[in-house]
Formats: C-alpha cells, sequence, structure tokens
C-alpha cells in the first residue's frame, strides 16, 4: 500500500516442517505451502520467520523434556521461495538434535540465501545482532528464547538467552548501528493468549529502552498485542506451519504482522495484522477472509482490552494458572512418569500426598528465591548431563 518512501517488515511465526507437514512441503514446491499469504510476504522489503525445529539428517536427539523436532534440510528451500529473507533461530527447539542438527540446519539455510540469527557456535556469536540495510535505512533484529534445552554458553552451541540484563546491552549495541531495532523472543506459556505477567514486563523494560518492536512467539495460539512507549509489542502471534494430532481451531489460526516505516523520519506508520489458518487439510495457509477476519480480529481486540485492564488481567492470569495446577505440581513432585499417572493424580487427589501444607514454604523458597533457584537449576542440569 505504501510503496514510495516506506519500508515493510512483515514478521511470521512458528515454522515446523514436521510430522505430517515435511512430505508436503517437499511436494508443494514454489513455496506452496503458505499459500496466499505469499502475495503479503512477497510485498514486503524484508520477512522473517521462527524456524522451530533443527533441519537435519541426524537421527539421536538430545536428552530433553518434550518432543524433539527435526525435519528435513530441503525443506527450506520454500521459505526461500516463498519469499522471506531472515530466519530466526532462537527458540526451545533448535537444539533437539545437538550441534551437529544446528550446524546443518545453518548450513542448508546459507545455501537457500536466508540470513539467520539467534543461534550458533557459542554465545556470542548466538547473541549477535543481524545489521541489515534497506532503502537507505539500518536495521538490526535480536532473537532470543527462554531457557529451556537450547541455550548456548560460552563453548556451547545453541540460542541466545531471554536475559534483561544481557538482553539490554545486546539493544544498546544494536542501537549504536541502527536507526531501528527489533527483538524476538521465543516465550511464554502455552495455550494461553496473554503474556505472563514477568514476560509482560520485560517487554514494556526493552520497548522502554531502544527496542522499536517486541515480537513473542512460542504459546501455539494466536495472543494479544498492545502498544507501550508508542511502541508495538505482539504477545503471540501463533503457528505458521505447524502440524498436530486433534488441533484446536487456536492451534490452526494465526497471524503475521506486517510495520512499515517512513524511511525520512524512520517513524512507525502502519502495525498491520494478516490473520490466516493452517492445517494439513487446508494444505497449507489460508489468509481469513469476511466474516471468518472480523471474528479472528474482533479476538485479538478482547485480548488488547483484557491486558489493558489490570484487575481482568491478572484475573485471567490467576484462572490459567488454576487450570494448570495439577499438572504443573505432577510434572515437579511426582517421583514417577508413566502412561496414565495424570488421571491417576486426580482421581485419587494425589496432590496432597505428594504436595502437602508442611512442605509449600520450602518449595517456594527453593523456586523463588534468586539464589537457591540458581543453585538448583545448576544441580539439575548437571544431573541430565550424568544420565
Amino acid at each position: 500500500m505504501y510503496k514510495e518512501n516506506t519500508l515493510s517488515i512483515m514478521f511470521a511465526g512458528d515454522f515446523a516442517p514436521v510430522r505430517r507437514y515435511e512430505p508436503m512441503i517437499l511436494k508443494m514446491t514454489k513455496g506452496r505451502i503458505f499459500g496466499d499469504l505469499m502475495e503479503d510476504i512477497k510485498d514486503s522489503d524484508i520477512a522473517y520467520l521462527n524456524l522451530e525445529s533443527p533441519l537435519c539428517t541426524s537421527s539421536q536427539p538430545i536428552k530433553k523434556s518434550g518432543p524433539a523436532l527435526c525435519g528435513k534440510p530441503e525443506c527450506i528451500a520454500s521459505v526461500k521461495e516463498a519469499g522471506f529473507s531472515i530466519v530466526g533461530l532462537a527458540n526451545n527447539h533448535i537444539m533437539d538434535y545437538g550441534p551437529e542438527g544446528l550446524e546443518e540446519t545453518i548450513s542448508a539455510c546459507k545455501s537457500n540465501e536466508l540470513i539467520t540469527f539467534g543461534a550458533g557456535p557459542d554465545l556470542n556469536s548466538a547473541s549477535r545482532h543481524l545489521l541489515l540495510v534497506k532503502k537507505g535505512i539500518k536495521l538490526a533484529f535480536i532473537a532470543v528464547t527462554e531457557h529451556e534445552f537450547s541455550l548456548a554458553g560460552i563453548n556451547k552451541a545453541g540460542a541466545a538467552p531471554l536475559d534483561p540484563i544481557d538482553n539490554i546491552r545486546q539493544i544498546e549495541r544494536a542501537k549504536k548501528e541502527a536507526d531501528l531495532v527489533f527483538i524476538l523472543i521465543h516465550g511464554g506459556n502455552e495455550y494461553f493468549p496473554l503474556p505472563r505477567p514477568g514476560l509482560r514486563k520485560i517487554c514494556h523494560f526493552y520497548a522502554e529502552n531502544g527496542a522499536d518492536a517486541v515480537i513473542c512467539n512460542h504459546v501455539h495460539v494466536p495472543g494479544a498485542y498492545e502498544f507501550h512507549n508508542e511502541k508495538p509489542i505482539v504477545y503471540s502471534l501463533g503457528n505458521l506451519i505447524f502440524d498436530t494430532i486433534n488441533p484446536t481451531v487456536d492451534w490452526i489460526e494465526g497471524y503475521a504482522v506486517k510495520l512499515t516505516f517512513n524511511c525520512t523520519n524512520k517513524k512507525l506508520k502502519e502495525c498491520a495484522f494478516i490473520p490466516y489458518r493452517q492445517s494439513v487439510f487446508e494444505m497449507g495457509i489460508k489468509k481469513l477472509n469476511g466474516n471468518s477476519r472480523d471474528l479472528f480480529m474482533s479476538k485479538l481486540r478482547h485480548y488488547n482490552e483484557i491486558i489493558n485492564n489490570e484487575e481482568n488481567y491478572l484475573n485471567e492470569w490467576d484462572h490459567f494458572c488454576e487450570s494448570a495446577k495439577n499438572d504443573t505440581l505432577l510434572k515437579m513432585f511426582f517421583p514417577f512418569k508413566f502412561k496414565g499417572v495424570h488421571k491417576m493424580f486426580k482421581y485419587f487427589k494425589l496432590n496432597k500426598l505428594i504436595f502437602p501444607n508442611s512442605s509449600i514454604p520450602d518449595r517456594t523458597n527453593m523456586i523463588c528465591c534468586e539464589s537457591h533457584h540458581e543453585l538448583i537449576s545448576y544441580i539439575l542440569e548437571k544431573e541430565i548431563l550424568k544420565s
């Protein structure tokens, strides 16, 4: 719409060429898996997505919690063919197949002329911002992820961590070189469309200290957005291409965001949302139109209204925490893991057995106190390496 004297950047969500999507992507050449969203991708000056799985031939996943994802390296060709130019690698799955999987992923992207950032052979390279110049404007992109099993270390391959102190330093360094700085955060509570209070606080902090936009993803559902310090913050774009068995409506719906800037004054001119549906049954992505689009945008506005009312927002967070309580306590404190344990836990009301009132203060202190938290995290991470 605004071609003259403007710069447009499109941000899309999690791309995982796995499960039933993998053979479909390999068969549908020329980026056709992205459907009519390709018009918006190609119309953008820069288009970004998060590559949610490594692309490798390895058959040996790392030891971790949750599924290990991996797609064939050839799948990345569809990303380039669709018109994407930059790929974020900072997420919880990028190290599912270890350093070799990451190396093969970066190589596959490079072979397809896609620029990657957010992960690398060590912490320094993973944390380095991507600097691009487009239409005379210098742009910096930073990608980070929450602490799961994919983080880089001083001499360890992986993704750049979500760390407010380090991230502000990254933003400050990027700001010295760039006119506009964008930070991509992979984090949030799965299936909750609103940000946890701590994540929202971090996003506000980044918007107050140099970030021109903050884009989050990870939770598998489209989520809230808001403007803070006149900067757009998106808390979840939802899945871009991601398969699961028996997906919910929220799983298959998502949106891309296109930010258009004035090339003269570097100010944001437009923040446009592009909603769509994605599933293997629809052969990829189809943009929402008419009543479907109206209903989706109404849902986004509703989320926006919730987070702009502190009482309602905290009530929604409390409801979510209550709904997740039993599963969370089971994962944390039940000593065994087997099929049917969740039903048994609920039926026999075992929460009081494994989580008696007398233990709550000590366990709370071990998790919440910064020093205890760092201690127990370090101990458990070493135990994983031993097992």
